[in-house]
């Protein structure tokens, strides 16, 4: 190969990193304070968060380190907790309360460059892996959950972290990187239960590598996968009943006890959330975003501003269709791989499709409420999924990849306004609910 058969990527290898990190840091530092008032579900984490300075006691059915982590950036602004966040659309007291978001901004700069990370671990191209960050930043509901005082960003980011963590002490070896999936994917699961599936996945890997050497190190290994995360919950927990007096309302028992009480409070509240809402969504809805949420509005006529949980429709739509493909395909090199003997497929597809898998199946089970916000990691998947198809495509992988990207930041553009509740005109505002199910 020659000097100029070299691609820019290949030259300088930090280039794709700094470039997701570029485009991903520039969508979340456009109208960072916006808007100045509260917003979906930040009546509850904001309010949650202040909670620990007043401090008093208060019960949600997620696990506390999401609110811990904002109640921090509390203490840092030294925000007055008499402001409660009492319902959306309330005014702010000051720019502040706004600035509480910053630790969900941070984590959404981050997760487009956990998934590229990803992508390179298990084998794509320089090139692939970049069209997979840039399609992560460019996606107008993964930017939105992450420009809020909400968890859901944490628990994602934790989870592709720990993943590209625990594939990189794979192909490096050494305990550091296996101890960083371990601390990680016990965070993920600290901020929600869904992210129990990172860990299992992990845990998954592991055990399959285990079972295959069936040495003392693979215990070892196991091991220590199944007991950090554990720590790291329970440690969280131990953090939670020190600052508050009383978490949710547990009764004068010692640690465990306490823990036991809240976790099983916190379950079947869960399981009893079968309320209908005008926003809720079923998991068949979710590839191809047939459902969105309304998170804020404010209206000046003739102008409003409305902030929505809708994604990017060339992100949702291609990364659909690419795990539609995968899945259909995958049968038949199932059957051929049992018939040879032989592994049915590449690492890579088998590690995505059980990705993918773990974070959708479970829903098909739950009858609890449930809203499109729950398919971010499964998107982040899917997202993948398309990388995997894209390296796949050989010499045109390149001018594939530009248009998919292209056709993408055109379509970031255009439903901006929705993202970041910017003024637009009601014609303008309807022009964009492309599919009737979005309102």
């Amino acid at each position: 190969m020659t000097e100029h058969s070299v691609s820019p990527l290949d030259r300088r290898p930090w280039l794709a990193p700094a470039l997701v990190l570029l485009v991903a840091l520039a969508v979340h530092a456009a109208w960072f304070t916006r808007p100045l008032s509260v917003a979906f579900d930040e009546i509850y984490f904001g309010r949650y968060a202040l909670d620990y300075l007043r401090p008093s006691d208060y019960f949600d059915l997620h696990p506390p380190l999401g609110k811990l982590i904002f109640a921090a950036m509390a203490w840092l602004l030294h925000l007055d907790p008499a402001f409660t966040f009492p319902g959306n659309g309330v005014a702010f007291p000051d720019v502040s309360y706004a600035l509480l978001r910053t630790p969900a901004h941070v984590a959404g700069v981050l997760l487009p460059l956990a998934l590229w990370g990803v992508a390179r671990e298990i084998g794509f191209s320089r090139w692939a892996a970049l069209v997979v960050g840039l399609l992560a930043a460019l996606d107008n509901a993964l930017l939105v959950v992450s420009r809020l005082t909400m968890i859901d960003v944490f628990f994602v980011l934790f989870g592709f972290a720990a993943l590209w963590c625990y594939l990189r002490h794979r192909r490096a070896g050494g305990w550091g990187g296996l101890v960083a999936a371990a601390l990680l994917a016990g965070a993920a699961a600290s901020v929600k239960w869904t992210g129990l599936s990172f860990l299992g996945l992990v845990v998954g890997l592991e055990a399959w590598r285990g079972w295959r050497q069936r040495d003392l190190a693979s215990l070892s290994r196991l091991a220590l996968l199944l007991v950090l995360p554990v720590v790291v919950y329970t440690g969280v927990f131990a953090l939670h009943f020190a600052l508050i007096d009383r978490a949710g309302g547990a009764a004068a028992g010692g640690f465990f006890e306490r823990l036991f009480a809240l976790n099983q409070r916190m379950w079947e509240t869960s399981r009893g959330m079968i309320v209908k809402h005008p926003y809720a969504s079923h998991w068949f809805d979710w590839p191809f975003m047939m459902r969105t949420i309304d998170f804020w509005a404010e209206y000046h006529d003739p102008l409003l501003s409305r902030i929505y949980l809708l994604g990017n429709p060339v992100v949702w739509w291609a990364s659909g269709y690419a795990v539609l493909f995968v899945l259909v395909n995958l049968p038949v090199k199932l059957a051929a791989g049992l018939a040879e003997r032989r592994l049915p497929a590449p690492p890579a597809e088998l590690l995505l499709v059980a990705a993918y898998l773990a974070n959708m199946l479970p829903f098909t089970q739950i009858k609890r409420v449930m809203f499109i916000y729950h398919y971010l990691p499964a998107l982040c998947f899917a997202i993948l999924m398309l990388g995997l198809l894209l390296d796949r495509c050989g010499r045109h992988a390149r001018w594939l990849g530009v248009v998919l990207l292209a056709a993408a930041a055109a379509a970031f553009v255009y439903f901006a306004p929705l993202s970041y509740g910017l003024e637009i005109t009601h014609a303008q505002f309807d022009a964009r609910f492309w599919v009737d199910s979005w309102k």
